[in-house]
């Protein structure tokens, strides 16, 4: 038995060790368990540590199932895999998948207002396919295709929108509800960050092509 309680905390030694959390979480139940029958098989069995240990190796359980759950291999669409590749490769597949899931699809036919100029945000909205002209008190003023951001700067700053976006053809967009969209990235802070870099790299390829327009 004086064997075991050593073998428990070379195991627990060991979970320290490793860099995989699978690994630490897995040693940690292994040690869990072998201090459970060391101290359960004492002369007088010693319950304090044996119900910590349990508690230890449930909550290990539940993270390992966690951990397992977010390694599974992720499954996009072929429209999602395309948006993936067209404006949300910064991101994780996974990251990506969790942000897809609060979108809704649509279709636009043509001279089609996707956003109004002056109003607050109420959807951040990406083409798909199609075209999009933007407009400035009704001037055209940049051309928007495939994979192009829609209300990103208003959506930033909460501020209203300094421009309308009208769809030049048949479209099809994506879009996120600006109110949702924001409260699901309070909740996921890595997200957050993610997507902001995505907005920045768009508003920073605007802002390129309207310095070589003018």
């Amino acid at each position: 038995m004086d064997a075991l309680i050593h073998f428990a905390n070379l195991l627990l030694l060991g979970s320290y060790l490793v860099r995989d959390m699978l690994w630490l979480r897995l040693l940690s139940i292994l040690a869990g368990a072998c201090f459970i029958i060391y101290f359960y098989f004492a002369p007088v069995p010693v319950w304090a540590p044996i119900c910590w240990n349990l508690l230890f190796m449930t909550l290990n359980a539940y993270r390992i199932q966690r951990l397992l759950a977010e390694r599974r291999p992720v499954r996009l669409t072929d429209e999602e895999q395309r948006l993936y590749g067209l404006t949300f490769r910064s991101l994780t597949p996974r990251e990506f998948l969790r942000l897809a899931r609060l979108a809704e699809w649509h279709d636009a036919t043509a001279a089609q207002c996707l956003v109004e100029e002056g109003q607050r945000l109420t959807t951040l909205v990406v083409i798909f396919s199609g075209s999009a002209t933007v407009k400035v008190a009704g001037e055209a003023v940049a051309r928007l295709a495939d994979g192009r951001l829609c209300g990103e700067m208003s959506f930033l700053t909460g501020e209203k929108t300094s421009a309308s976006v009208w769809t030049d053809c048949a479209t099809r967009y994506v879009e996120w509800r600006a109110d949702e969209l924001r409260r699901f990235l309070d909740e996921n802070a890595e997200l957050r960050s993610a997507l902001q870099l995505v907005i920045g790299g768009e508003l920073a390829q605007k802002l390129r092509r309207s310095a070589r327009a003018s």
